[in-house]
């Protein structure tokens, strides 16, 4: 079959990871903050030392991602956000605390994109021109505000098995929850959270029979994984035990710098 990808590979692979730790559900439940078993969970990534952990992996098997970063997050541990760049990966706007989004007027919601990007630029001295929603559904006016504002690419929607251009110029990078860790492991047992905590088997059919028809149809498998999820012991290790096995195929690669 002919390629779309460059240097004649055979599919896409996107590692992604939303950096939310405690705004997950602090965003959107600010009585979260009075609520200590669950802030440290959030916690976890920080003091367990995760996102060096996840580096020092994608370290290992060369390989460049995109971390989707909630502002508050580059606010609170700049250091820790700014190494992400310092690896060379791309990072990208979150929200500014995990918050929905859709009540938001056009102003108001062109002015906390904003507020997102310079808190990462403060934090990094890269500017992002790539975002992923948080907190829920995109308002009527995400997308415009995202192409006005000098932003590349989105990765919210669903709307393809590869990247595809929205009619304002913006590219759409489409993400599944298949491919989110979130779906399978989170042990949040509140609210709209509930105690999943399936077999890493699970995690690992799962993703790699994904990968399989991707590669089978030339296409573009895109993660979601979150690292106070991913970043665990042994869910790192289902993360190498995965990318190993991607590396088994020949002619998959990476679409674009960054990614």
């Amino acid at each position: 079959m002919s390629s779309v990808w460059p240097d004649g590979k055979r599919c896409a692979v996107c590692f992604t990871f939303d950096l939310d730790a405690e705004y997950v559900f602090m965003g959107n439940m600010p009585e979260v903050a009075d609520m200590p078993r669950v802030i440290s969970q959030g916690d976890y990534v920080w003091r367990a030392g995760i996102i060096p952990r996840i580096l020092d992996l994608l370290d290992e098997h060369r390989i460049k991602s995109t971390w989707f970063v909630v502002a508050m997050n580059a606010v609170n541990h700049h250091e820790e956000v700014a190494e992400i760049v310092k690896r060379g990966h791309d990072v990208a706007t979150h929200g500014w605390v995990h918050e929905k989004i859709t009540d938001l007027s056009k102003e108001g919601e062109t002015e906390r994109l904003l507020k997102c990007v310079q808190a990462i630029e403060d934090a990094t001295g890269y500017r992002p021109v790539g975002n992923r929603t948080a907190g829920g559904e995109l308002s009527p006016n995400t997308l415009d505000i995202l192409a006005e504002n000098g932003f590349i690419y989105d990765s919210s929607l669903r709307g393809s098995d590869t990247p595809y251009t929205l009619p304002n110029g913006l590219v759409e990078v489409p993400s599944y929850y298949e491919m989110d860790d979130f779906h399978i492991f989170a042990d949040y047992p509140f609210g709209n959270y509930k105690a999943r905590m399936l077999s890493p088997e699970t995690g690992y059919e799962i993703w790699t029979n994904a990968f399989d028809g991707y590669y089978r149809y030339g296409l573009c498998w895109t993660s979601m994984f979150h690292p106070q999820i991913i970043g665990k012991p042994g869910n790192i290790m289902l993360l190498e035990r995965t990318i190993n096995y991607m590396k088994r195929f020949p002619e998959s690669g990476s679409p674009t710098p960054g990614w």
